[in-house]
Order: structure tokens, then C-alpha cells, then sequence
């Protein structure tokens, strides 16, 4: 059983960097950067940190750099695309391809450890200001090739901002050696060590300190980031949870006596930190066209393949029915896909089709200035980017059931920022004319009777076929119009759980928004079509409120 902590989520992250923003505040993680997790058994027995194997998984930031499948260095993630590491790490060899982040690590021996995730290097940034001899500015940023998934194994942490004292006990950990020319570990070690002041590392390296390094140990020596890796983060506790302060950069030995670690002084290198993910095609851009290019395009990962099935509607023995070939997506495959919450639990799903609107059904009931829109989000305990849903436009109604149109656009706060995790979906033109030449699927949260093997809090997926329009007519007299997509009745929000679920087909690599789920059979029924709601036929509402408001 694990014990987990949380604060609350839906924290609005519209700071500017003057007032300090966080990497948690940036990427929308609050609530679990820095946090710790432990079983009720460890939390329950006091442990005395002094060079020592750390309790399995109990540092969720913490990441081996492997260079050729050889562990090399250590590192910290700040985002789910971005880990920070000492920059002499890559002196020699600076090539991404040759690179590859184990997170979720605790036993590097064990190549098949449970909830580890392997993730290849798309590049690497070293400080402009880094300094082979000096080793100033001794700091890295390491861009992933695929986001991160964040739970109680894998975490982020954010930068320690205040001022470092003298005397603060933070700790080190990595696979390093346990003593001085020793071999390396496997498992992951934590040592506890003291900042000492600027005055006192000064005189013990004879003036090599810099503005942007600090020392931590004991002037007796003992404890050293010989335990830990290089690049490997000094983590210090603010009385709730972990911030990174220091990434290990140099020393003389292992432990020596008046010989401390010295440590990258992370805190002078937000700003630059900051830059590198804003230009590097980090998770926030404003370019129009380049939002008009990556609508559509679906999230692909090499560690994971799971195309959906088609649906299939299968009866038990007693007769109760249950929808085959539903399965749980990759993470942030369907980058598009909004969580509408209200105080922290999901209600409904919606799709982004701007990086300020989202678009739901109208059944919803979305409250503006009292719900959120969570993006990038896959598994639902675990949250992402928040945004407070500013203002809700809904067609207008003639007053007829069931409606002809059961849509509302959502405008956020404030704009999404755009990732590998967080993407737009196209909306088609009215004239689009949806075929079997287009491949379709479903995508939500939640659970049925008929749905009970997956789990409710993961994003799940399933193909959908069409119905023509003549036979769903048959199904549902007098109820369908033109402005109606009806589907196999898998896809329906009584057999899936989920209202405002996405109808997303695709054709010519990209993804269109055909379909938002509307009414139905209130129980799963095999003899029923899933209707939706026709986006195309509302295109030139969309476009209009899109770009007018």
C-alpha cells in the first residue's frame, strides 16, 4: 500500500518569471513535484541517512544516464520532456543518439524492474557559460524524445529559489561508488550532507569556488557525492516537500577530510533554463502556424504500441453485455484530449482545437470561473496542465428534443501551451464528407458495467464503425437529423462512461474532430447506435468565435 501526498490540484499557472515561476508551475505538475512516496512500512520505521542504499523508488526525480547502455551519470527531471544534468558529462561525447534516461530506477541490474520507463535522448543543451577548467556553469538540459509518465515512481522537482544557508542538511543520491576508487553501485545510495559556508569551501579550495557553485559535506569528511553520480541532484526539504539545489560538479577524492563536494548552484540558472524551453520547441509557443501544422498529428512512442481494436458488443452467459476490445491508450497518444473537472474530480471529456478554446457537448454543463480544463493529462490521479475555463458559448437552442446540436465551446484563461502532450485536434470543413475511407475512433475516461475491466482513470481507447444513416434511422425513429454521426453502439457514453467523449477519425496522417457524443440509450444496448453530435456542421460557428472572441 502506498501512502501518497498530495496538495491540491487545479492551481493556475499563469506566473511570469519575475515573480519566480517554478518548472511545476511551467509544466503544470504542483501538486506531485518534489513529493515523495513511501509504503506505510518504510514511512513507519526512522532511517538514518549516511551513505546508505535509499529506500527502492523513495527519490521518483532521480534518472541514470546511460551512454551506450553503460550507466554514466546521474540527473533530475524538471518536466515530463526535459531532465537537468552537469554539462561535463557530455564534454567528450555530446551526441544525443548515443544517450538514453532510465527514470522509475532503482536497481540498475535489473533490466526488466517494474514501473521503470526508458526513454531515448533528442538532444542536449550545455550552459553557453560552461567552463571545462573552472567548471562554471557546469549544467545540461537533456530533452527526451518522448514524454515521461508521471505516478509514484516517476516525478519531477522543482529548483530551490531561496537563499542557501549555511548548515542546511540536504541530501545526495546516485549510483556512484561507496568509496574512493571503489567500484560503482547498482542500487540507488542517499547520503545526507551539509551545506558549509562560501567562505569556508573558498579556503578549503584555495579560491576556486564561483558565484554559480556551492560545497556540501563535513569538513571531517565521510560524506561525499562519491555516492551520488555526476550530475546527480542535492535535494533539499522545505518542510513540504523536496527542491533541487545543486547537481554534483567537481571535488578532490571521495570524502576526504576538508575536501567537500562541490555543486552546481542550480538557482543561478533558471533564467537560462527558462529560455532553453521556450525556444527549443518547448511546451508554450504563440506561432499560428505552426499551430495550423501539428493539429491533428497523434503522439508515437517506440516503447509503446497499441493500436485501437474495433469495437465488438460481447453478451455473458446471464445475458448482461460488455464492449470487447477496449483498451488503455499509450500516454499522451490523443495530445488533444481535455479532462473537464469540477473541484479536482472529471466530469466530462472535451477536445483542444485552439491553444485557447475547447470544444465539449453542451450536456455538460461546464461552469465558467468554477471548472477546469486539465490537459496533457493520461491517468486522472495524477494531474497536469490546469486552466480555469473562462467563459462558455453554447449554440443556440430551438428548444426540441432531443437538441440538434449539443455543443459548447470552451474559452480558457489562459492559452494551452503546446507539447508533445499537448496538442490541438483539426476541426473538418462543412464540406467534409465522413466515409469508410475514414478509420474512426473513441477515446475517454471512466467505466460502465459493460467497460469494468479498464480502469476508469486511465485514458482508454477503442475503434468505432460507422452506421449509415438510413439504418440508424430504423434504430432510432424520428430522432436523427443531418447533424447526427451514428456509430456502432460501443461509443455511446452509457457502454463507455464518459460524456463528451470525441469521435477522431483520421485519413492522410492527420486527425479530424468528427463527432462530440451526445444522448442515448440510458443502459449499454446492442441494438442501439452511439449518436453524435456533427462538428463539421458547425464550422463556421467554431471559426467564428475562434478567432472574433
Amino acid at each position: 500500500m502506498l501512502l501518497m501526498v498530495f496538495v491540491s490540484s487545479g492551481q493556475i499557472l499563469n506566473q511570469t518569471q519575475d515573480q519566480k515561476e517554478t518548472f511545476s508551475d511551467f509544466f503544470g505538475f504542483s501538486d506531485v513535484s518534489g513529493r515523495r512516496v513511501f509504503s506505510l512500512e518504510q514511512e513507519a520505521e526512522i532511517r538514518i541517512i549516511g551513505g546508505d542504499e535509499a529506500w527502492a523508488h523513495s527519490w521518483p526525480w532521480q534518472v541514470s544516464l546511460t551512454f551506450s547502455s553503460m550507466p554514466a551519470c546521474g540527473g533530475a527531471i524538471i518536466g515530463p520532456l526535459w531532465v537537468v544534468s552537469a554539462a561535463h558529462c557530455f564534454k567528450r561525447y555530446n551526441k544525443a543518439a548515443f544517450w538514453t534516461v532510465l527514470a522509475g530506477k532503482h536497481d540498475l541490474d535489473n533490466r526488466e524492474e517494474p514501473g521503470q520507463q526508458m526513454v531515448g535522448v533528442a538532444m542536449i543543451i550545455s550552459h553557453h557559460g560552461y567552463n571545462p577548467k573552472t567548471k562554471e556553469c557546469d549544467l545540461a538540459l537533456v530533452k527526451l524524445q518522448q514524454p515521461l509518465v508521471f505516478n509514484s515512481l516517476v516525478r519531477p522537482i522543482d529548483v530551490w529559489n531561496s537563499p542557501l544557508t549555511p548548515n542546511r542538511k540536504c541530501t545526495i543520491t546516485g549510483w556512484g561508488s561507496t568509496r574512493e576508487n571503489g567500484p560503482r553501485v547498482n542500487r540507488l545510495q542517499e547520503v545526507n550532507v551539509t551545506i558549509l559556508p562560501t567562505d569556508v569551501c573558498n579556503r578549503l579550495y584555495l579560491g576556486r569556488m564561483k558565484p554559480t557553485m556551492f560545497c556540501a559535506g563535513k569538513e571531517g569528511g565521510g560524506a561525499d557525492a562519491c555516492q551520488g553520480d555526476s550530475g546527480g541532484p542535492l535535494s533539499c526539504f522545505t518542510g513540504s516537500k523536496y527542491e533541487l539545489a545543486g547537481l554534483v560538479s567537481w571535488g578532490v577524492g571521495c570524502g576526504r577530510a576538508r575536501k567537500p563536494g562541490v555543486y552546481t548552484k542550480v538557482q543561478q540558472h533558471t533564467d537560462w533554463m527558462f529560455e532553453v524551453l521556450k525556444d527549443s520547441n518547448g511546451p508554450h509557443t504563440d506561432d499560428a502556424s505552426l499551430e495550423e501544422d501539428m493539429c491533428g498529428q497523434q503522439q508515437r512512442s517506440s516503447s509503446c504500441q497499441r493500436a485501437p481494436g474495433l469495437a465488438a458488443l460481447l453478451t455473458s452467459k446471464s445475458g448482461e453485455l460488455s464492449v470487447g476490445n477496449v483498451s488503455e491508450s499509450c500516454p499522451f497518444s490523443w495530445p488533444w484530449q481535455v479532462s473537464l473537472q469540477s473541484a479536482g474530480n472529471h466530469y466530462c471529456s472535451g477536445v483542444l482545437i485552439h491553444h485557447r478554446w475547447v470544444l465539449t457537448a453542451k450536456h455538460c454543463n461546464v461552469r465558467a470561473k468554477e471548472d477546469v480544463a486539465v490537459l496533457g493529462v493520461h491517468d486522472l490521479r495524477f494531474s497536469s496542465q490546469s486552466v480555469p475555463v473562462e467563459k462558455v458559448f453554447d449554440m443556440k437552442e430551438d428548444g426540441s428534443f432531443p437538441p440538434k446540436s449539443d455543443l459548447s465551446l470552451l474559452r480558457l484563461s489562459v492559452p494551452a501551451r503546446f507539447s508533445s502532450s499537448v496538442s490541438p485536434l483539426c476541426v473538418p470543413d462543412e464540406d467534409e464528407v465522413l466515409d469508410s475511407s475514414w478509420s474512426c475512433v473513441t477515446t475517454c475516461w471512466g467505466s460502465t458495467k459493460a467497460t469494468e475491466s479498464i480502469n476508469p482513470d486511465t485514458l482508454h481507447q477503442v475503434g468505432l464503425i460507422l452506421v449509415n444513416q438510413t439504418s440508424c434511422r430504423e434504430k432510432w425513429p424520428g430522432l436523427i437529423g443531418d447533424s447526427h454521426i451514428c456509430t456502432h453502439p460501443a461509443g455511446s457514453a452509457s457502454c463507455m462512461g464518459d460524456q463528451g467523449a470525441p469521435l477522431v477519425c483520421k485519413k492522410h496522417g492527420a486527425y479530424f474532430l468528427f463527432g462530440m457524443v451526445t444522448w442515448g440509450s440510458r443502459q449499454c444496448d446492442a441494438d442501439k447506435p452511439a449518436i453524435f453530435s456533427r462538428v463539421a456542421d458547425y464550422h463556421s460557428w467554431i471559426t467564428e468565435l475562434t478567432e472574433d472572441v
